[in-house]
């Protein structure tokens, strides 16, 4: 892409009310002059739509046995060995170690990891949950911390994120401002969005290459 070109892209992107980066119809990644952004009436399913466009997997689920038969089954079907997972409540509360480990896949516990990154570097699926979820994006929002290693979310082919529904905030703003006023951040702040995308090599869009290739999320609730 020639200079010019790619400036042209730029202004384009940030030009009001010009730009959509999904196929969602309702709203504009710039606001258009003049107006505020349209309300999110159903963040839960708009964050699902979002997701599905940019080539994630998503669905709702009415509680936590429907979710963990999900993970379940995605293993069983991806034909994995070994899933690695945060060592969270939500996901002690999702119970899916026994019956992964009866399908035949290993469950390791972030706890439990001696070298963290070359567990996670074999592991066929990693699994965590989210801080918040937001709608008009389709992104994730993530915190590393105890039990709660990043490299979970990023080295296994395929990510599965387990979230309460009344995690899914409208906007990218509404998600910031869930840190405003705190006394300090996490160490570690991290928005994925979709799978894993790289146009760095010859100018060729990529899928996998610096993160997972495929990604799934579940909203509970």
């Amino acid at each position: 892409m020639r200079r010019e070109e790619f400036l042209e892209s730029i202004r384009h992107r940030t030009r009001y009310g010009r730009y959509q980066p999904t196929k969602a119809p309702d709203a504009s990644w710039t606001p258009r002059e003049g107006r505020g952004r349209v309300e999110i009436g159903d963040p839960p399913s708009r964050f699902l739509e979002e997701l599905e466009a940019l080539g994630g997997h998503g669905r709702r689920a009415e509680g936590w046995e429907e979710a963990r038969d999900y993970v379940v089954e995605l293993a069983r079907e991806a034909g994995a060995r070994l899933l690695v997972r945060w060592d969270v409540e939500e996901l002690e509360r999702l119970g899916a170690d026994g019956p992964l480990r009866k399908a035949g896949v290993e469950v390791a516990v972030w706890r439990d990891l001696g070298d963290f990154r070359e567990v996670a570097g074999r592991a066929d699926i990693g699994l965590s949950t989210a801080e918040w979820a937001i709608a008009e994006t389709g992104s994730l929002v993530l915190e590393s911390g105890p039990g709660k290693g990043r490299t979970v979310a990023i080295l296994p082919p395929v990510y599965v994120a387990v979230v309460p529904a009344e995690r899914v905030v409208g906007t990218v703003s509404e998600a910031i401002r869930m840190y405003a006023g705190r006394g300090s951040l996490p160490q570690n702040l991290c928005f994925h969005t979709g799978p894993s995308r790289s146009g760095d090599i010859e100018q060729s869009l990529a899928t996998g290459v610096h993160g997972p290739g495929e990604v799934h999320v579940v909203l509970v609730g």
